[in-house]
């Protein structure tokens, strides 16, 4: 079996040296050859340096694509056009492995012929502790993803596939491609939505995926992210990917002016909830809750 790990990064030298290091560290199935690849989607830092020097580890190969076109899902779509393993990994360049990911993936695979994909939880790996304000329902903003349970996606399963710790078979990946180079992140700009559309063709096309709970990454939580701003910034970014999808494929449920009416619901009685919250922490989850009702409009109308 072949797996090409790809990790798309952007200016994240040091990061991507951390990452690189766990990959190695990560113990290596016997009957899995992996190739990894970093595709540097334009850098100005030493990212092709850092990648370069890796070249010599021994039990995997590695290569370095450089994607001027701006965006993870440009990478992601060049990463992928230019390599051919079996299985595509993918994981973030402010990740590290968990040291038996490799193990799970080999597992997972070469005992069911009919999987087609899997993901995992997200750890936080914190530099400085987290405030007490912290939103628990807006965890996905700092990309903590708990994953408790072996259960099977599907369009009732309360989530979806993250991209920072997936893998897929390349035929069933390439029949949902590309990734939506309008959505994602580009550069410094917060937004999202490029997993959600590749996790809905999937569930279109019938794919069976599981989520698998020791298919392990830790996450890379930096303190600039433990702001109420950069929260808020994230709620609206998201909330304009996801209106910029509904514009896309429609929705097929209750809605009002296009939107859900559970979105408009709950922003609705956030507004109560804003002014009258006993806490700190439920007056600023409602902030979020209406900022990202506000962004889904923005993004279904104006994006």
């Amino acid at each position: 079996m072949t797996l090409d790990l790809i990790i798309a990064t952007y200016n994240r030298a040091a990061l991507l040296q951390a990452c690189l290091e766990s990959v190695v560290a990560a113990s290596r199935p016997d009957g899995l050859s992996i190739t990894v690849i970093v595709v540097d989607n334009n850098s100005k830092d030493n990212t092709r340096q850092v990648a370069e020097s890796f070249y010599s580890q021994p039990g995997l190969t590695f290569r370095y694509i450089f994607v001027e076109r701006p965006g993870k899902s440009a990478a992601l779509n060049e990463a992928i056009a230019q390599t051919s393993g079996e299985i595509i990994g993918l994981i973030d360049d402010d990740e590290q492995l968990d040291p038996a990911w490799f193990q799970v993936v080999y597992r997972e695979f070469s005992g069911d012929a009919k999987l087609a994909y899997i993901g995992g939880p997200y750890h936080p790996n914190w530099e400085s502790a987290p405030p007490s304000w912290l939103p628990q329902s807006f965890l996905g903003a700092i990309g903590i993803v708990n994953r408790s349970e072996r259960v099977a996606f599907s369009p009732s399963f309360q989530g979806m596939l993250m991209g920072g710790n997936a893998a897929i078979r390349r035929p069933v990946l390439e029949k949902v491609l590309p990734y939506p180079e309008h959505l994602g992140k580009i550069g410094k700009r917060i937004r999202s939505g490029e997993d959600e559309v590749i996790y809905h063709r999937l569930l279109e096309q019938g794919a069976y995926g599981l989520v698998i709970p020791d298919l392990v990454i830790l996450h890379w939580i930096p303190a600039e992210r433990l702001t109420r701003k950069y929260f808020r910034k994230w709620a609206f970014g998201r909330g304009i990917s996801i209106g910029s999808q509904l514009r896309e494929r429609g929705f097929n449920g209750p809605s009002l002016l296009g939107i859900p009416r559970p979105t408009i619901g709950i922003s609705l009685r956030s507004i109560g909830t804003l002014f009258l919250g006993r806490t700190a922490t439920e007056r600023f989850t409602a902030q979020l809750l209406i900022l990202d009702c506000a962004g889904t409009l923005y993004g279904r109308y104006f994006y």
